[in-house]
């Protein structure tokens, strides 16, 4: 994977502090450097989970993932990458790993 220089998203912020008061650990990952790399890596119930944010409110986050993004889900051998566009997405996220554990 090539170098990036990437920006956070405007609602990236949000998004880390919904987690948090779910009672998960977030780790930001987004000044990684490398194109496709999630924003950040929560850790729920035990688990590791990746995640990448997308902001609703430009054309760029509801187009979903950009093809870096693409190719790392498609060939992350680890757990599966989650995208996430709001706290009640964060909720239900935090909910669903619950409910699975």
């Amino acid at each position: 994977m090539t170098r990036n220089r990437s920006k956070r998203d405007a609602n990236h912020n949000d998004l880390t502090k919904a987690f948090e008061q779910l009672g998960c650990s977030v780790q930001d990952l987004s000044h990684a450097g490398v194109a496709g790399w999630p924003d950040v890596v929560v850790g729920c119930i035990g688990r590791n989970h990746l995640v990448e944010f997308k902001n609703p409110e430009t054309a760029y986050g509801r187009a979903g993932l950009n093809p870096n993004q693409q190719a790392f889900a498609r060939d992350w051998r680890g757990g599966q990458l989650y995208a996430v566009t709001t706290r009640d997405e964060v909720m239900a996220l935090v909910q669903n790993w619950r409910r699975a554990a």
